[in-house]
């Protein structure tokens, strides 16, 4: 790696000259001067120390995204959902001339540091319950916007969200219409945004006159192993259903790939349905019935709210945290994994 004093040695020059060169401090280094430095220094290879720049700058154009780390998962990203938000974050945050810096979720303390430690414009934070949001909002006060965030009060911060319940609401009605009354959901918790998507199921099923109780919704782990011994134990009880409603695409795919494995054909023998609208879905065989949420205007809002959040405190101006203004709409988009049933 090429230093500074590399590159002073090489033109005949101090350091701190060069360091003027390279910080834009050019008026204090006569015109030759600073075209040997700047010869030198393509010619040398030098790259500039990020971290060193934003220690000496009051604004870094860094952007954290705070991604949660679920006990028993040792890599963030293997969820394909939140790889494909952080793509396409990482394009909208670049195209406003910034940087990502990815947090996977550790302790509230450790999130603080690394945001102060590298000057964070501002954070971006996935799935994180209110009460921490509460508390890291009170800690850390230069913009916080939250993506998918389940909120049961009005907090005092931008959530970025999709009508999780309208989604669980048209998945149930559409299986109804396809002829399914025995529907049972899977997810990996019921205190997120799952428990809308369930709600909404709910809903559906209640107009329907059927029934729905939590005996049929089951929560396993976000362990792979466990979760696979898990799923040994839910499948006598999940032959019973002809259809599946499964909280993501991702879990949907895996339960699809379980049943397959037993002999139970899909749909023939029973329905899947899924979350999201990943690539994965368009993929599969069969190709998976799911709702759509568009991740890449998700990612799109969330930086615009940041930059939204963050003007309004500079100028003193009203914000605007209301639901309606930031939850984004899901459709069905209707595949081959959901079997229309012969009673209808």
């Amino acid at each position: 790696m090429v230093r500074i004093k590399d590159v002073a040695e090489a033109v005949g020059v101090s350091t701190a000259t060069v360091s003027n060169v390279i910080n834009g401090k050019e008026q204090r280094v006569s015109k030759e001067v600073r075209e040997k430095i700047q010869t030198a220094l393509d010619e040398m290879g030098y790259v500039r120390n990020r971290s060193a720049m934003m220690l000496a700058q009051t604004s870094s154009n860094m952007i954290g995204l705070v991604i949660p780390c679920k006990p028993g998962v040792k890599i963030v990203l293997e969820d394909p959902y939140y790889s494909a938000f952080l793509g396409n974050l990482e394009y909208e945050i670049r195209e406003h001339d910034c940087y990502m810096y990815l947090i996977a979720q550790q302790t509230e303390e450790e999130i603080i540091r690394q945001a102060i430690a590298w000057n964070l414009e501002g954070l971006i934070v996935c799935n994180m319950s209110e009460e921490e949001l509460k508390s890291l909002n009170q800690k850390y006060r230069r913009g916080i916007v939250s993506i998918d965030s389940y909120l049961q009060n009005q907090a005092d911060f931008i959530n970025i969200s999709t009508d999780d319940f309208g989604g669980g609401y048209q998945m149930g009605q559409y299986l109804i219409s396809q002829g399914h009354t025995k529907i049972a959901m899977l997810a990996d918790n019921d205190a997120t945004v799952d428990h809308h998507r369930w709600m909404g199921l709910m809903q559906a099923m209640t107009e329907a006159g059927l029934s729905l109780s939590e005996q049929d919704h089951f929560i396993f782990s976000s362990s792979e192993p466990v979760r696979e011994l898990q799923m040994e134990q839910f499948l006598p009880k999940l032959r019973e259903y002809t259809a599946l409603f499964v909280a993501s695409d991702f879990y949907a795919l895996e339960v699809s790939s379980f049943l397959q494995s037993k002999g139970i054909r899909v749909p023939e023998d029973i329905s899947i349905a899924g979350f999201d609208d990943l690539i994965y879905a368009r993929l599969a065989r069969p190709k998976l019935t799911t709702m759509s949420q568009n991740i890449a205007k998700k990612a799109r809002m969330a930086v615009e709210a940041l930059l939204y959040l963050q003007d309004a405190r500079k100028n003193k101006k009203s914000i605007d945290i209301s639901e309606e203004r930031w939850r984004l709409p899901v459709r069905l988009v209707e595949r081959e994994s959901v079997k229309k049933l012969d009673n209808i």
